[in-house]
């Protein structure tokens, strides 16, 4: 099983791979992977923290303040602590959450070559997803557009899709 949840910026992407990845670890379901988190200073965003959900470790992906040789709009991007993460997920067994698929992310090229190794085996993976890469991908999987209206009920499917499968 693979989906993926697609939409506009702030429609909740990652608030929905979140709220998944505490019910699944509720029910005590394995799962491994990642949430890129918005850091803010004085309500201004300055970057993007990488979340190991399964450790809880966290580092810097990207920052408007620690300068790195790679550079995605306003922000540097440290794909070193990125990997350091990001790589992980597909080790494990079980569900593999993923927030997100994105541009920034695809500079990684060992993230982007694992992701699309992994597309192809018969494994569950569900992941936020670039809406410039829907095309791309819903070849794999499932697609959903994720909107603030929909966002209960994309929710209740997904996870009615899960414990279909467990």
């Amino acid at each position: 099983m693979k989906i993926f949840v697609t939409g506009n910026p702030g429609c909740g992407k990652t608030t929905l791979i979140k709220e998944i990845a505490t019910s699944l670890k509720e029910s005590n379901i394995s799962l491994s992977g990642f949430i890129t988190e918005a850091t803010k200073k004085a309500n201004i965003r300055t970057g993007f923290e990488i979340l190991d959900l399964k450790t809880s470790e966290k580092k810097v992906f990207a920052s408007t303040e620690n300068v790195t040789q790679h550079r995605f709009g306003k922000y540097y991007l440290n794909i070193s602590n990125f990997e350091s993460i990001a790589l992980k997920a597909f080790e494990g067994q079980g569900l593999i959450l993923i927030d997100e698929i994105g541009k920034m992310e695809f500079y990684s090229t060992k993230f982007k070559s694992l992701l699309l190794e992994n597309l192809s085996k018969d494994i569950n993976i569900i992941a936020a997803l670039h809406r410039d890469f829907v095309n791309d991908f819903k070849k794999y999987g499932k697609v959903f557009y994720l909107t603030r209206e929909n966002f209960e009920n994309t929710k209740k499917e997904i996870l009615k899709i899960i414990s279909s499968l467990i």
